[in-house]
């Protein structure tokens, strides 16, 4: 017994000393002067979202920021977000007394990495694309061009810690390099929710499940939108972000609510639309979207664009509060 106990104590012992430390841990991060200049959407309310701040992100060129795919919002008000040339952001969202977006504080940047604790070789492998987070805590990330999912602890080994590899998806090899895995969610026992950009094609996938999962729903998209991102809903639904971009219309961006419950029925889901952005509103290339519980019970969408790393386009960060459209009760697996 007492030798069962020392091997037991060793063995506690090596793993934390493996384990970073959270000084070590905040020692993966490097700072970053980000600018946040307020940001006008142009009018109060689109759809049945009211307009609650917004912010037009920037800084040194040579500080790696920009390309930002997706964005998790967590419940201590910290902004997760993540680029397409492999980066972890880390920020603290600024809130004044009405509860608008005005800022962003302690913004820090980190390199993703590998299964090998390495960052990753070249911009195609580093291309992740959309994020979620597991009730566990720990991230799911996928990448488009690669048709992969990785899955990231933070709270263990923070931003520099290596990639699990998750789950493969039936089917996308089909799919065109750079219109793949860019949207995901999880349900609050922690399958996620995949979906494919042009294809519209969704998968259920559980971590740790037998098998290579199908496709189970197919999302409908209308000529020229494709799905960018999806996040869970307080009440277990699912927000859905739409893009759209054509030289002689402009760019549009879509947000609207799918049913979980749909997402297992091998045909098209039914969506409800929240609100459609169009020009002449300040619009840029909306590729994230995130959702949180306000205090008062409602809920509240924040959207976030990847610049590409052009000087023509914006990273913008807007949020937007739901007025109308849905029932937003507890969270519950459907």
């Amino acid at each position: 017994m007492k030798a069962a106990r020392f091997v037991a104590a060793a063995l506690a012992l090596a793993v934390a000393s493996c384990t970073p430390t959270t000084s070590a841990i905040n020692e993966q991060w490097s700072n970053i002067a980000v600018t946040a200049a307020p940001a006008t959407l142009g009018v109060e309310q689109v759809g049945v979202l009211r307009f609650r701040g917004g912010l037009a992100l920037s800084a040194a060129a040579e500080s790696g920021f920009g390309g930002w795919s997706d964005l998790e919002v967590l419940d201590d008000g910290r902004l997760i977000a993540i680029s397409d040339d492999g980066k972890w952001l880390s920020a603290r969202l600024v809130l004044d007394e009405s509860g608008s977006l005005t800022g962003l504080t302690d913004t820090r940047i980190a390199l993703m990495r590998d299964e090998n604790g390495a960052p990753f070789p070249d911009k195609d492998s580093a291309d992740a694309e959309d994020l979620a987070q597991l009730p566990d805590g720990r991230f799911a990330v996928s990448f488009e061009q690669t048709h992969e999912i990785r899955i990231y602890d933070f709270n263990r080994d923070g931003p520099f810690g290596a990639a699990t590899r998750g789950p493969a998806l039936a089917g996308v090899a089909a799919l065109p390099s750079n219109s793949s895995l860019e949207a995901m969610a999880t349900t609050s026992n922690g399958t996620l929710i995949v979906g494919a950009e042009d294809a519209g094609h969704l998968w259920r996938v559980r971590l740790g499940q037998n098998g290579i999962p199908s496709p189970v729903a197919r999302y409908p998209l209308a000529t020229g939108y494709s799905l960018t991102s999806l996040d869970r809903l307080p009440n277990g639904d699912f927000v859905a972000l739409e893009r759209f971009y054509a030289p002689a219309v402009g760019s549009r961006a879509r947000l609207t609510t799918i049913h979980a419950r749909d997402i297992r029925s091998n045909q098209q889901t039914a969506k409800t639309e929240l609100a459609l952005f169009t020009e002449p509103l300040a619009l840029d290339n909306f590729e994230g979207v995130a959702a949180v519980r306000l205090p008062s019970g409602g809920v509240r969408l924040y959207i976030l664009s990847d610049d590409n790393f052009s000087t023509r386009q914006r990273t913008l960060l807007y949020a937007f509060d739901v007025v109308e459209g849905g029932s937003w009760g507890p969270a519950r697996e459907r």
